[in-house]
């Protein structure tokens, strides 16, 4: 009986702590979750719905909270379109962001938790804060008003860290202004790609303002706000100047970017604007993904160019961008990317 009581105190604490740790596992409190859906599954080409902040997922808050370290920027910015914020990183340097689909304050918060991981990731992203142009097109054409009130989901934001120290590369106003079959057969005029800028830099002075438009379109206006032109080398996209060899396409839109006293980012359509050599399908019928050569050759020839201060691709896919031999022309590119002269995306003095 003495041995028995004995046992029983000394297994008595470790019976206590089981039944402590047993009954935690049995509690039917539900956890607590802060993962949130890989930016690429926005739906960003679909007509908007209305607003409904309950649906945007709370910002990523899994990080280190200690202070970042100094950011560091080599070369010009390398990336595609619609880059997962996990994927921010070496790999790609430069990351072409598209906004959420909400109205609300969620989209803002999901904007900053990605500017916060691509400045602790040493990555520079192009902010696109109003969707494609169908957001902003009518009846009667582009509307100023509808792409301002888009604008105006961020106007609380204070971008300023971010802009200071290179995280944000600039504020994209819009996509092809000059092609009338994006805005119901009627072109944006240069005078109103100004407006977009002005009033972008009333809202956030110190972000440049940039347009993917032909510099040759905007040669003529003097600007005061708008800082880069943006030339995309697609050889199959159906604009004839396209057909141009690369070295003169390069050289052509430098030429006219520096004549509009505009900075030039460029870049290559690497999903659908191939000459059918990688027997890889395109997003469209007759059109073909870029094979690894033709990355390689077009990538090369657009970042000899000094002039230019960002190379940004269209568009991510994940299956794509993971064959080995896509892979490794991509990396060759990123190298060369961090070689090149560092340039501000801004308007030529």
């Amino acid at each position: 009986m003495e041995r028995a009581a004995r046992s029983a105190r000394r297994t008595g604490p470790l019976l206590f702590v089981l039944t402590v740790l047993l009954s935690a596992c049995d509690s039917t409190e539900p956890a607590l979750s802060t993962a949130r859906p890989p930016q690429d599954t926005l739906p960003v080409d679909s007509t908007p719905g209305p607003p409904n902040d309950s649906l945007v997922p709370p910002p990523d808050t899994t990080g280190p909270v200690d202070p970042p370290g100094a950011v560091v920027h080599v070369g010009i910015p390398f990336g595609p379109f619609a880059l997962p914020a996990s994927r921010y990183g070496p790999e790609f340097t430069g990351a072409y962001r598209p906004p959420g689909p909400d109205s609300g304050a969620g989209v803002a918060q999901l904007l900053l938790a990605d500017l916060e991981k691509a400045r602790r990731t040493n990555t520079r992203v192009l902010l696109n804060l109003t969707g494609p142009e169908h957001y902003f097109a009518d009846d009667a054409g582009f509307s100023l008003a509808q792409w301002k009130r888009l604008v105006d989901r961020f106007r609380g934001l204070d971008l300023t860290s971010y802009i200071a120290d290179g995280t944000i590369v600039g504020h994209f106003l819009m996509d092809e202004p000059s092609d009338p079959s994006n805005w119901n057969g009627k072109q944006v005029s240069p005078a109103e790609v100004e407006e977009m800028a002005k009033y972008s830099k009333e809202i956030w002075p110190a972000m440049p303002a940039i347009v993917r438009a032909w510099s040759d379109y905007l040669i003529g206006f003097h600007y005061q706000y708008l800082d880069a032109a943006w030339a995309q080398y697609c050889l199959y996209c159906g604009n004839s100047r396209y057909r141009l060899p690369i070295d003169a396409f390069a050289a052509q839109a430098v030429r006219d970017a520096h004549a509009a006293g505009l900075g030039l980012v460029v870049g290559l359509n690497v999903l659908s604007g191939g000459s059918g050599a990688s027997g890889i399908p395109g997003r469209k019928p007759g059109q073909y993904a870029m094979s690894a050569g033709e990355i390689r050759s077009w990538g090369d020839a657009l970042l000899r160019e000094p002039y230019i201060c960002a190379f940004f691709m269209w568009k991510y896919d994940s299956v794509y961008f993971s064959r080995p031999e896509i892979k490794a022309a991509l990396l060759d590119l990123n190298h060369q990317a961090q070689n090149h002269p560092k340039q501000a995306c801004r308007r030529q003095s």
